[in-house]
């Protein structure tokens, strides 16, 4: 009988072991943003604790083989072998979780196998950029892999004869039914934390191990019929889009991607907030600026999928690089080489860098440029690629070499992580986070590009587009909401052609790849966003971790399945305190419906391949 009491806590305190790397991520995930609330902790630590032997489940099946096989061979190589499998497990577990605790304040979501897609293509030195950077981290894993691999050495059982293959049996059907997470006949999934909790304790009741094993190998889109046929063929319908072009002197059209640049460092912040952008600020007051404009995704590839293919980011994982990449949506390049332009694409980062080159040379773009073809490497910023400002001006004398008309992308990248600013721009305010500086640098590098640009031949028949790719880390409630955190600025400037005006209707990047082309003369496209110069309003559709976010021009809707439904005026509440879904119930449902709707459409496309209008 003590022996068995023994074994009974040497196997409770195996598990305790097992899980303390994803308790460790989580409370560092607790620590990273104090928007991370805990409002039931009864029904928090029993859904944490479902996710968390479900994941251990399945993590740790080798360890639980070798260990099974360990207690009928007992030799030191079997041996051995479990203690060399329980530590490269819980090292990577504890890792990974690490590395997404300290990445969610830039990110915002807990990432999944797209977090090995961010650094695709990338060279060493910025994994060590970011190992420095990092460095209590990894002190932190190694210190807690050494204790656990000593706790661990005392979990070892004792059982012998009959008594071991009834134990494994028993293990082994206890391990499936945590793996499945409970007797229900689906599975248990993140939608159930997301259906049962409120959306910030979900976030950190599913542990970033589980979250990685759900999105590998997860790709196709799941299709739900929502609404009949018919109204799905009117829905669809509505999404052909003609535009007359009465303008024969086509244009050149240059779209400038600003790294990272999040509406709260800009001058059009609500929160009368200092601005590190003044260029930025001088050049939304001689354009038409959208003051109410979002990316349609938290990632690089979300914006290059969304400004040039016109597919907000709506899958688990990003749009390049997954099993619809290839799908027949006319992009941007595509549809332009047909009106006789010329495409070309600037990144100054590696040209394998998240897959942007493959991807978009599928799309017809006629040339790509990124620090491979830029000359002089001393402008190397020792991590991601060429400093903003060397690289700009590269870009200034290439747009002069194309024929015209010409369709370019500029993609910048020195406000990126590790936020590195030439040391002559020292001068510049520090702000109150790293990645201050770092704008104020690129804003700067965007003046002298300008500055040059205004006296080239083509510039008087360029149209300016220029936004962010996405938001990055925020300090204000207004821009941490599920709402904020996509709010960029958005602006198109060209003073010879358009004149300037200041928009306060919800747009969306995906409305950026519908207004290129209609200015480019494509005559009839197939779009879920409208033209920016139109004078329609974009309904946009956010997918964050489970969670939609639908908003309008007043009304922003969130939604977790079911009748989890959250509604908020966040023209007169910006901080979205106060939840009108249960006094405005027909409100909630109307736009509930059109979310719905948006969905079904967009799954309805990508299922079947239905892009060509």
């Amino acid at each position: 009988m003590q022996s068995s009491i023994k074994n009974l806590q040497r196997i409770l305190g195996f598990v305790l072991i097992l899980i303390i790397p994803f308790w460790v991520s989580r409370i560092v995930l607790f620590s990273m943003d104090n928007s991370l609330v805990i409002h039931s902790w009864l029904d928090y630590l029993l859904y944490a604790t479902r996710f968390d032997l479900k994941t251990m489940a399945i993590w740790y099946s080798p360890l639980f083989v070798v260990s099974g096989i360990n207690l009928f061979l007992k030799n030191k190589f079997v041996h051995w072998l479990s203690v060399f499998v329980f530590i490269l497990l819980s090292l990577s577990a504890l890792v990974f979780g690490l590395i997404v605790a300290f990445y969610f304040p830039t990110s915002k979501s807990i990432l999944g196998t797209e977090l090995f897609q961010l650094i695709q293509g990338q060279e060493p030195t910025i994994l060590w950029g970011y190992a420095i950077a990092y460095w209590p981290g990894i002190i932190l894993a190694i210190v807690f892999t050494f204790g656990l691999y000593k706790l661990y050495s005392l979990t070892r059982i004792e059982i012998s004869g009959i008594k071991r293959i009834f134990f494994c049996l028993t293990s082994l059907l206890l391990l499936v039914f945590l793996a499945r997470g409970g007797f229900k006949l689906k599975p248990l999934n993140s939608l159930d934390a997301y259906s049962n909790l409120s959306a910030e304790e979900a976030t950190t009741a599913i542990n970033p191990v589980y979250v990685l094993l759900e999105s590998y190998g997860k790709n196709e889109i799941e299709y739900i019929a929502y609404f009949d046929e018919e109204t799905l063929k009117e829905a669809l319908a509505s999404e052909v889009k003609i535009y007359k072009n009465t303008n024969t002197n086509k244009p050149n059209i240059c779209l400038i991607l600003l790294e990272s640049f999040g509406k709260e460092y800009t001058g059009g912040n609500l929160e009368n907030r200092l601005s590190y952008t003044p260029f930025l600020d001088s050049l939304a007051n001689q354009s038409i600026y959208y003051s109410n404009a979002y990316a349609n995704g938290l990632k690089s590839m979300d914006a290059v999928a969304s400004v040039l293919a016109g597919m907000p980011a709506l899958m688990k994982q990003p749009l390049i690089g997954s099993l619809y990449t290839q799908k027949d949506f006319e992009s941007v390049p595509e549809a332009l080489h047909n009106q006789g332009y010329y495409s070309s694409f600037f990144h100054g980062a590696d040209e394998h860098s998240m897959g942007f080159r493959p991807f978009l040379y599928a799309q017809g773009l006629d040339a790509y440029y990124g620090r491979q073809q830029y000359a002089d490497l001393k402008m190397f910023d020792g991590t991601w690629g060429i400093f903003d400002g060397p690289f700009l001006q590269f870009v200034n004398t290439k747009m002069g070499e194309q024929p015209s008309p010409w369709f370019s992308t500029v993609f910048t990248l020195s406000s990126h992580h590790p936020y590195t600013v030439p040391s002559e721009y020292s001068y510049l305010r520090d702000g109150t986070l790293p990645i201050h500086k770092a704008v104020g640098y690129t804003d700067e590098a965007l003046r002298l590009f300008f500055e040059s640009a205004k006296t080239q031949p083509w510039f008087q028949n360029t149209i300016f587009i220029l936004t962010a790719d996405h938001t990055s880390i925020n300090e204000t409630k207004t821009y941490k909401s599920y709402r904020g955190k996509y709010e960029v600025p958005l602006l198109i400037y060209a003073p010879e052609i358009l004149s300037p005006d200041k928009v306060d209707r919800t747009v969306q990047h995906i409305d950026i790849s519908t207004t290129i082309k209609a200015l480019a003369g494509v005559p009839k496209q197939i779009a879920a966003g409208t033209s920016l110069l139109d004078s329609v309003s974009s309904h946009i559709i956010h997918y964050d971790g489970n969670l939609f976010v639908y908003t309008t021009d007043s009304f922003t809707l969130e939604w977790s399945g079911g009748n989890n439904l959250k509604l908020y005026n966040y023209i007169e509440d910006r901080k979205q305190i106060r939840n009108l879904a249960s006094e405005n119930m027909m409100k909630s449902k109307s736009m509930l419906d059109s979310l719905k709707l948006s969905l079904q459409k967009y799954n309805y496309r990508m299922v079947n391949n239905f892009f060509k209008p």
